[in-house]
């Protein structure tokens, strides 16, 4: 599948109930709702259902999506990246040393820390799905992508793969949506909301990887040819450019991804691209 550009300049990007929110590298966040796009009073959304929760001067409002008309306030001096949904509010905390913490607030008002983890294992941007909490854990030993039971706090395991960075899951309650990474390529990947094999998930878009990969064949010769046809190279990426897929989003028609881009002499940019799913 192809994709477009959506929005330059934009990152972290969050989807529900036909609405698209996001963050912008100015420091306004947005909202797309009834075809128009308008500013939102906080920073960092994140959309669950007829909701929305921003980070606002050392808190996090929960307002109407429909209208950002605010409904409860919750302090958050901390708070990083937010997640909305099924009841349930949950944000990520990095302190200095380094230590990530998901702390989350349910319907019954009681806050708790959710897990915790230390450096340098990271936890990655929440996600909330069917009742329960999803980010990835990313360390020495590889990365994996976890769903968090918000009464005991247990880990399922959604997907693994030795060799391969995943991050960034998005869900809209029965599909999942994540990042896979490898010296050989980036891929968006959608598949179902459980515990899978990566391999069986829906490559739905494909990027080169943040390498730059050879030839595969000396200077003036070309790739030999076998008589059975040979698996098809990664891309490769452009010259000077060092690309980053990030933070997703899922829709019903459509997945959304942050791609950071370096390019050589330029500052690093946030980008968003669609994927049309139908």
């Amino acid at each position: 599948m192809t994709f477009t550009l959506f929005a330059s300049g934009a990152y972290d990007p969050t989807a529900a109930a036909g609405r698209l929110a996001w963050q912008q590298a100015d420091g306004v966040a947005v909202i797309l709702r009834d075809g128009a796009v308008a500013p939102l009073p906080g920073n960092h959304p994140a959309l669950g259902g007829e909701q929305i929760a921003w980070r606002e001067n050392g808190q996090i409002t929960v307002a109407a999506a429909a209208t950002s008309a605010p409904a409860e306030r919750h302090s958050a001096p901390d708070a990083g990246v937010l997640a909305l949904g099924d009841g349930l509010l949950a944000w990520r905390t990095r302190d200095p040393v380094g230590t990530d913490r998901l702390w989350m607030l349910g319907a019954d008002g009681d806050r708790r820390l959710l897990t915790e983890v230390l450096a340098p294992e990271q936890l990655g941007r929440p996600a909330i799905a069917g009742g329960r909490i999803l980010c990835h854990l990313a360390g020495p030993r590889g990365s994996a992508l976890l769903s968090l039971d918000p009464a005991s706090g247990g880990r399922t395991v959604l997907r693994r793969e030795p060799g391969a960075m995943l991050s960034n899951p998005a869900s809209d309650g029965l599909r999942l949506l994540y990042v896979r990474a490898t010296g050989r390529d980036q891929q968006l990947r959608l598949g179902a909301l459980t515990p899978v094999p990566a391999a069986s998930d829906l490559p739905v878009l494909v990027h080169p990887s943040s390498g730059q990969r050879d030839l595969e064949h000396e200077p003036r010769r070309s790739r030999h040819r076998h008589a059975r046809r040979r698996p098809a190279l990664p891309p490769r990426a452009e010259r000077g450019v060092v690309d980053t897929l990030w933070s997703t989003a899922l829709a019903p028609d459509a997945a959304y991804v942050t791609r950071l881009r370096a390019r050589e002499g330029s500052p690093r940019i946030a980008e968003l691209l669609r994927v049309a799913l139908v």
